[in-house]
């Protein structure tokens, strides 16, 4: 970096941020000083910066705050944007706070507190190792990314909903979760729950009864409905039966859980179609392989952003988590390479619920999932996802920079080094 520039660290809180400046060499150009976290807190810190920018006449200014949660967001937004630099190149970095951390350790800082950590961050960017892509206030991809990271949120409160409901429904009527006739969050399996259920006297649902819950639920969509009920039906039979002091207050708690499962599978269709409009305004070609919808094909866009920051497609996958670091040291090496954690949870979320679906529609995939699927006798199925995650992200990555149709071909490995590297 040139020997002129400053390097301006930010410790943000949601009521205050706290701001310190250095210059190339690391010396410290004005004490570090707290601000309001609000519009005329950020315009109050210019009466710090800009008589040092008068002064040293940087060629660069580089700026960077923890990206804790979104408090850093609006003064990120304020730096990238301002005015007054106008004639300065400006860089702004929100970092992992892990990263920070580990530095800190690195470097063997004692203190932390409010003042100090300004520069210890300015420090991390003078040194300008490894620093991710600038941000940008105007990137046409936050919206999108803001849905499909609040899609996940959503997703992660169904999982959970659903893991409680079924932890309740044991004590009810066990062996329907020990047997699991149906998917648990269907609309059958919903109205089964809370209609048959709540019965007191559940234990002498008539089969007919059951069966006309069964097709009505299902839209009559089950090829062999009287075969599903005679199952529900035995699953009543031979579960445990609860005293009448539980039973009431376990069939509210089943209710509520019920509702709220409902809700948060009506919230992921609204959100759904919120994305598939927002998603018209990036033409790609990815929705060419099989598997690949447009919820998917979101995610995977609004995480990766601009095709053009990335050299090759490992710049991708170590962005999603999916490498296996080595480790050596002399005549030692590791037999057994964990994937790296520290990455975009979001982008790795969809690479492998896209590969999880892709392996079910195209027959390359499929073959290459089971592969790895045979090789080991334990983690098979995580281990062989995430395979074939890392291999959809060469194709990803090809299908992005060259806008081109997915061709099963290119995943011959001749062609696909020579293509997509």
């Amino acid at each position: 970096m040139n020997n002129n520039n400053i390097f301006i660290g930010l410790d943000v809180a949601s009521n205050s941020f706290a701001l310190g400046i250095i210059d190339s060499s690391g010396e410290k150009l004005a004490p570090s000083k707290i601000f309001p976290n609000s519009p005329k807190g950020t315009q109050k810190s210019l009466d710090i910066i800009m008589p040092i920018v008068n002064q040293v006449k940087p060629s660069s200014i580089f700026v960077a705050s923890e990206s804790t949660s979104c408090y850093d967001f609006h003064i990120a937004n304020f730096f990238a944007d301002t005015l007054a630099f106008n004639n300065i190149n400006v860089s702004v970095f929100r970092l992992d706070p892990f990263r920070i951390n580990k530095f800190r350790k690195a470097i063997q800082q004692i203190n932390k507190t409010d003042l100090d950590d300004p520069f210890l961050i300015a420090e991390f960017i003078r040194l300008g190792k490894n620093l991710p892509a600038p941000h940008n206030p105007f990137e046409p991809f936050l919206g999108l990314r803001k849905l499909v990271r609040f899609r996940l949120h959503i997703v992660n409160n169904l999982v959970s909903e659903t893991n409680f409901l079924i932890s309740q429904l044991f004590l009810k009527v066990s062996s329907y979760v020990q047997d699991k006739p149906i998917k648990f969050t269907s609309a059958t399996s919903l109205d089964f729950i809370e209609d048959i259920l709540s019965d007191e006297d559940v234990v002498y649902s008539s089969i007919d009864e059951i069966l006309r819950l069964v097709i009505k639920s299902s839209k009559n969509r089950f090829e062999n409905p009287q075969e599903v009920t005679k199952t529900l039906h035995s699953c009543i039979r031979e579960s445990f039966r609860i005293k009448k002091n539980l039973s009431v207050s376990l069939n509210i708690v089943l209710t509520h859980t019920i509702r709220n499962i409902r809700a948060l599978k009506q919230n992921i269709k609204q959100i759904d179609k919120a994305i598939k409009d927002e998603l018209k305004a990036f033409p790609n070609t990815l929705d060419s392989v099989g598997g690949i919808g447009p919820i998917f094909t979101a995610g995977i866009i609004s995480e990766i952003g601009y095709i053009s920051k990335y050299q090759n497609n490992d710049k991708i996958a170590k962005l999603a988590g999916l490498v296996w670091p080595r480790i050596q040291s002399g005549n030692f090496e590791a037999e057994e390479r964990r994937m790296l954690r520290r990455s975009n949870k979001y982008l790795r979320y969809y690479l492998v619920e896209a590969a999880n679906s892709v392996r079910r529609n195209d027959i390359v995939f499929s073959k290459y999932y089971w592969k790895k699927y045979n090789e080991v006798t334990k983690h098979q199925h995580k281990r062989a996802l995430v395979l074939t995650a890392r291999k959809l992200v060469r194709v990803i990555f090809y299908l992005l920079k060259t806008e081109n149709i997915y061709q099963p071909q290119m995943l011959d490995d001749t062609h696909e080094q020579k293509k997509v590297s």
